[in-house]
């Protein structure tokens, strides 16, 4: 997949790639791809989908996540107070802004809501990041997988499989990570990292 000079580039904070916008080295054309990507992703047919594009808030974010699930997935735990409690479950899409290349795998989400307004106030999420067997599609939510995927080679990226990514790192380096330890980094550390 990637040579270990890519993987130690990547770490670096350094784009690959050969194909538009990775070859142009251009942050803002890579943007501008993704924020497409995911209004392609949000016109499938009863597919929601939202996105961290802010960095989680703070420090630097390798990649942007997408949360996408199906209007059926999406289930009112609780109304009361003027707050209304929601899950649902669905699928993150986490896409490299230093290659063109994305994992994916489930998620179950929760999110409470001030009825009157519409706001967000409180949530629960989990990541693809940090665990040895996060990344990859259950039977449940395949067909979702199977529709975002296609999105995905739409625009040139390559879903990359659990096997390779869950690959202990074959090389000693320093990877500014909030999500594995040093000893324990696997391909995935490499491409997909968040540095508060």
């Amino acid at each position: 997949m990637f040579s270990n000079k890519q993987l130690q580039a990547m770490i670096d904070g350094k784009i690959i790639g050969e194909k538009f916008p990775y070859d142009t080295n251009d942050e803002r054309e890579i943007e501008a791809h993704l924020r497409r990507l995911f209004h392609r992703m949000n016109r499938i047919p009863n597919v929601v989908c939202e996105a961290e594009w802010n960095h989680f808030g703070s420090g630097y974010a390798s990649f942007v996540e997408f949360f996408c699930y199906q209007n059926e997935d999406l289930v009112v735990l609780e109304e009361k107070h003027g707050h209304r409690e929601i899950k649902m479950n669905g699928l993150i899409v986490d896409i490299s802004r230093l290659a063109p290349v994305a994992i994916m795998g489930d998620d179950e989400r929760y999110k409470t809501i001030r009825i009157e307004t519409n706001e967000d106030i409180g949530g629960g999420y989990g990541s693809l990041l940090g665990g040895p067997k996060l990344i990859g599609v259950s039977e449940r939510l395949q067909s979702l997988g199977e529709q975002l995927k296609r999105a995905l080679e739409e625009f040139d990226y390559e879903v990359l499989e659990p096997e390779e990514m869950n690959q202990l790192l074959p090389f000693k380096t320093k990877i500014p990570t909030l999500y594995r330890e040093s000893r324990d980094y696997t391909v995935a550390d490499a491409i997909f990292y968040w540095e508060d």
